[in-house]
């Protein structure tokens, strides 16, 4: 008896190793093949720009509405991010097409220092055309110094893009 128990015993080790070491091969192949696609993807660089295509393109409009410096500077930065980006494509105002349009409002901050800072409001609208009633979207509303135009314009077209993203089915 105690014979049988013993060689059970060392066939249970024996089938332990065994199946550890195929394990600890499969770990290292499984290393080997990442390692081999990080090597690929460093060699061969994934675009960090999508292409412009026609059903990723979104046709945008940007309206100002206020009066302060600051305002109107981030105003033009967004349009001037809309223009350089592939994602987008700025609307003439008088195009009667289906567009996402980005309404912005800005007013001083403290009326008797215009300089100092600015308030926005922002809306994203989905437009079908002239006589269609606009669908509103998303909105937005904050603070904006001369140092923080740029930053909040980057954050204003990337949430743009993830609106167009959603809602994406409405231009088609």
């Amino acid at each position: 008896m105690k014979l049988i128990v013993r060689v059970v015993f060392v066939w249970m080790v024996v089938c332990a190793f065994t199946f550890l070491n195929g394990a600890a091969q499969a770990a290292q192949q499984n290393v080997q093949q990442g390692i081999q696609q990080s090597v690929q993807q460093a060699v061969n660089p994934i675009q960090d720009k999508p292409e412009k295509g026609p059903d990723r393109v979104t046709l945008v409009s940007v309206q100002l509405e206020g009066t302060d410096g600051i305002g109107a500077r981030l105003g033009m930065q967004l349009k001037d991010r809309f223009n350089r980006s592939s994602l987008f494509s700025l609307a003439a105002e008088e195009k009667d097409a289906p567009k996402l349009q980005v309404m912005l409002a800005t007013s001083p901050e403290f009326p008797g220092r215009p300089g100092v800072g600015s308030i926005y409001s922002i809306c994203w609208v989905f437009s079908q055309g002239r006589g269609y009633l606009g669908y509103l979207l998303a909105r937005d509303l904050g603070t904006v110094n001369h140092e923080d135009i740029d930053a909040l314009a980057d954050k204003l077209v990337e949430r743009t893009d993830g609106i167009a993203a959603k809602y994406g089915n409405l231009w088609k």
